[in-house]
C-alpha cells in the first residue's frame, strides 16, 4: 500500500458537524462517551439586560471571543433606542468628566472628538456610529423591559419576563447566561422631599429632561450639588432671570485629571486660564490624530496612565492627598473671587478630595457668585405649590423647579433577580451587597453584573473596566460551553475573603470619611463598595478567571466527558495546520483548538 493510500483523518472521516446543539440539562443512565471532538462548544444563549455601553461592548466581544454560530444573543433594552444613559440623560451641559479620547473603547479609539471632555450628545453619537459599524442593532430587542429573571436549577436556564413599558404586554425568554449590563446610575428617583409633587409649575429631573419648558427670564431653583447639577446651573445661569441654587452638601471642583497630556502638548507655550477646564479640538489637532495613529496612542495612553498614576490621593493623609486638598481648596477660591465667604465656607468640603465623587465643573463656581444665582444652605422642609420652603421658614418662590439628585444607585438589579431557592437578591443582599469583583454574586449562577458594587465606580475611567469584566464574563461561557458546565456560582468564603480586604484596605483610605456617598450606599458610615486599587489594579485582578474561587456543576457523570471521541478540531475539520501547531521554527506561545 502506498503512502497516499494510507487512511487518515484527513480525508473526511467524522468530518466537523455545521451545527451547534443546545445542550441538555442532564444526562441519565450510564456515563457515555460524547460523540464529539474535544472541547466542541454547545450552543450558548445568553440574555444582556441593557443596550448602553455594556450591550454593545458584549455583542462584540462575544462574536469576537466565541465559536460562530455557538451561542445566540439577546440584548433588552427599555427604551425606544439604544445608548443607554447618554441616550437618557440630555439636560443642559451634560457632559463626561472623563476625557473624551479615553471615554471610547479601548480599541476603537475616535480621532475627531470635538472637545477634551465630550458632551453627551458626541458620546451618545459615538455609541450609535459604533453600533452600525459592527452590526450591533440585529442583537437588540428595543421597548423590552427586564422585570424578573429566575433561575430554574433543573434546567439550568434563566426564566426571563420581559415588559413592554407602553402597553405593558408581559413575555417570557430564557438563556443559559444572563448579563446584567444597565450600569450603576440608571433608575433615577425624585428626592424624598415632602411635597414634591404639589409644585405647580414645570417640575424637571435631571435623568428626564423636558426640552419644552422655556427657562428664559425665569426664575429656576435646583436641588443638588452633585455632578448633574454642577454641569446645569451654569448653563441656566446665562439664561434665566434668576437661579435658586439648594446646596444639601459640600462638593470639590477640581482641576482635569489626565489633562496633563493636553496642557504639555496641544497647549504648550499658551496662556491658559486656569478656570478653563474644557478644550475644543482644532481641525489640525483632528486631522493630525487621524492620519498619525501612532501620535493618536501615545496622547490616549498618557492621559490614562496620568489618571492611573493620581490613586494615591485617596489614601488618608498621603502627600498626594493633602497636596490635592491644597491645591483645589486655592482654587476654588481663587474661582469665587474675593468676598462670598458663606459660600466658601459652606461648598469647599472639610473632608478630604475623592470621600465624594470629584467634580471637574467648567463654569460651576463662577455661576454661584453671579448677581442672578443666589446659593440657599439651609435644609428644605417641605415643597409648596407656590416653591420651597426651607428649614428656617423662608419661602423661595420659582417658576420652574429642577432636581438635579440623581439615581437610585444599582446595589442591587432594578428588576427581580430569584435563585434556584427561591430567594432573591434583594433578599440575599439584606445586609449589603455580595458581588464578587464586582461582577458574580454566590448562589446566582450563571449571573454577571457588569461593573456592579465592589468595582471601579470613581477610581478610573470606566470603559476598560466594563470591557475587562466582560471579557471575563465570556472566558466564563466559553468555559461552560466547552467543559459540559452546566451552572458556575462564585463560592461565599472567596467573597467573604476579598471584603475583609477591602475593609483592611479602605481603614486608610478618603472613603472612610464624614461624607455622604452613593459609594456607601448613601450612608456616612458604611462597607466601602469601591476597589481597594487603582483601575489597572483592577483589570490586571480579573484579565483572568480565577476559576477556583467557583463551584461548578456538571451536565454529564463525568467532568472529562469533554474529551470526547479522542478528536481535536483540526482532526474533525480536515485542518492541516492545525494537527501541528507545537512543532514551530522559534520558542513561542502555541495553542491547539
Amino acid at each position: 500500500m502506498s503512502p497516499s493510500e494510507m487512511p487518515n483523518q484527513l480525508n473526511g472521516v467524522n468530518g466537523i458537524a455545521a451545527m451547534y446543539e443546545y445542550p441538555p440539562p442532564k444526562v441519565e443512565g450510564e456515563y457515555k462517551i460524547l460523540n464529539q471532538y474535544h472541547s466542541k462548544p454547545s450552543k450558548l444563549r445568553v440574555a444582556g439586560c441593557g443596550a448602553g455601553a455594556s450591550g454593545l461592548c458584549l455583542a462584540y466581544k462575544m462574536e469576537k471571543m466565541l465559536t460562530p454560530g455557538s451561542w445566540e444573543l439577546t440584548l433588552f433594552e427599555k427604551n425606544e433606542h439604544f445608548g443607554g444613559t447618554w441616550y437618557e440623560n440630555t439636560y443642559p451641559g451634560v457632559a463626561c468628566d472623563i476625557p473624551s479620547h479615553d471615554y471610547n473603547f479601548t480599541w476603537d479609539p475616535k480621532p475627531d472628538w470635538s472637545q477634551f471632555f465630550a458632551s453627551g450628545k458626541e458620546i451618545q453619537g459615538y455609541f450609535e456610529g459604533f453600533a452600525e459599524r459592527h452590526g450591533s442593532k440585529k442583537y437588540m430587542k428595543l421597548n423590552s423591559k427586564i422585570i424578573e429573571a429566575q433561575w430554574d436549577d433543573a434546567e439550568g436556564i434563566w426564566i426571563i419576563t420581559i415588559e413592554t413599558p407602553k402597553t405593558k404586554e408581559i413575555s417570557k425568554d430564557w438563556a443559559h447566561v444572563f448579563i446584567n449590563g444597565t450600569g450603576i446610575l440608571n433608575n433615577w428617583k425624585w428626592p424624598e422631599i415632602e411635597g414634591i409633587h404639589d409644585f405647580k409649575g414645570p417640575l424637571i429631573h435631571s435623568a428626564h429632561w423636558d426640552h419644552n419648558v422655556e427657562f428664559d427670564g425665569k426664575t429656576a431653583g435646583v436641588i443638588g450639588t452633585g455632578s448633574t447639577s454642577v454641569q446645569i446651573v451654569p448653563q441656566l445661569q446665562r439664561i434665566c432671570k434668576e437661579v435658586q441654587v439648594y446646596m444639601r452638601s459640600p462638593t470639590w471642583i477640581s482641576p482635569p485629571f489626565g489633562a496633563g497630556a493636553l496642557t504639555n502638548d496641544l497647549q504648550k507655550g499658551e496662556d491658559v486660564n486656569p478656570g478653563q477646564r474644557q478644550y475644543k479640538f482644532s481641525e489640525e489637532e483632528k486631522k493630525r490624530f487621524a492620519e498619525d495613529p501612532a501620535y493618536h496612542l501615545d496622547f490616549r495612553k498618557r492621559i490614562e496612565a496620568e489618571i492611573n498614576s493620581l490613586f494615591g490621593m485617596y489614601q488618608r493623609n498621603s502627600e498626594m492627598s493633602n497636596a490635592f486638598r491644597d491645591v483645589i481648596t486655592k482654587e476654588m477660591n481663587r474661582r469665587m473671587g474675593p468676598g462670598h465667604e458663606k459660600l466658601k465656607e459652606f461648598i469647599i468640603p472639610k473632608w478630604s478630595p475623592g470621600c465624594r465623587r470629584i467634580s471637574p465643573g467648567d463654569g460651576y463656581l463662577e455661576a454661584l457668585v453671579q448677581e442672578n444665582v443666589s446659593p440657599v444652605f439651609g435644609g428644605i422642609k417641605r415643597i409648596l405649590p407656590e416653591g420651597i420652603e426651607t428649614e428656617d421658614g423662608q419661602v423661595h418662590k420659582m417658576d420652574i423647579l429642577v432636581c438635579a439628585t440623581g439615581f437610585q444607585v444599582a446595589f442591587q438589579p432594578a428588576f427581580k433577580v430569584i435563585n434556584g431557592q427561591g430567594k432573591s437578591i434583594q433578599q440575599d443582599w439584606a445586609n449589603g451587597p455580595n458581588l464578587y469583583f464586582g461582577v458574580s454574586a454566590p448562589r446566582f449562577p450563571n449571573f454577571y453584573t457588569i461593573v456592579g458594587p465592589g468595582a471601579t465606580w470613581s477610581n478610573g475611567t470606566l470603559i476598560p473596566s466594563i470591557e475587562t469584566t466582560i471579557e471575563y464574563s465570556i472566558k466564563c461561557m466559553k468555559k461552560m460551553q466547552t467543559e459540559g458546565i452546566k451552572s458556575m456560582a462564585v463560592k461565599q468564603e472567596a467573597l467573604d475573603e476579598i471584603y475583609a480586604h477591602f475593609d483592611t484596605y479602605h481603614q486608610n483610605t478618603v472613603w472612610t470619611e464624614e461624607c455622604r456617598s452613593w459609594f456607601k450606599d448613601g450612608r456616612i458610615k458604611n462597607r466601602i463598595y469601591l476597589w481597594p486599587g487603582a483601575t489597572i489594579h483592577f483589570l490586571k485582578t480579573i484579565k483572568d478567571p480565577r476559576f477556583e474561587d467557583y463551584d461548578f456543576t456538571y451536565r454529564y457523570k463525568n467532568r472529562f466527558a469533554f474529551l470526547g471521541t479522542g478528536d481535536v478540531k483540526a482532526t474533525a475539520s480536515r485542518d492541516i495546520l492545525g494537527l501541528s501547531p507545537y512543532i514551530r521554527s522559534s520558542d513561542h506561545e502555541w495553542s491547539i483548538d
